[in-house]
């Protein structure tokens, strides 16, 4: 399974819990409030946990997680330079 859809099925399924049903890999996660500052910690924990990444504390900005898009960009990128 693709970074992009692992991350969008988590977010759906463990985030979202009946706010949405489905959600588009360009939806604005925080301005649409599909996830809230307790939610992104969450997707960190999973994203370490998941795909053995450390997210500095510095890359944990607006702009890594604003979408599924941005974040499965945000760590493919990393995951190909530590690769």
């Amino acid at each position: 399974m693709e970074t992009q859809t692992i991350i969008q099925k988590f977010i759906l399924d463990e985030l979202a819990k009946g706010r949405k049903k489905t959600i588009d890999v360009n939806d604005d996660l925080l301005g649409e409030g599909i996830i809230d500052s307790l939610g992104i910690l969450q997707l960190v924990a999973f994203i370490e946990e998941k795909f053995n990444y450390t997210v500095p504390d510095e890359d944990v900005v607006i702009e890594n997680f604003m979408s599924v898009n941005a974040l499965s960009h945000y760590l493919n990128q990393k995951l190909a330079s530590n690769g």
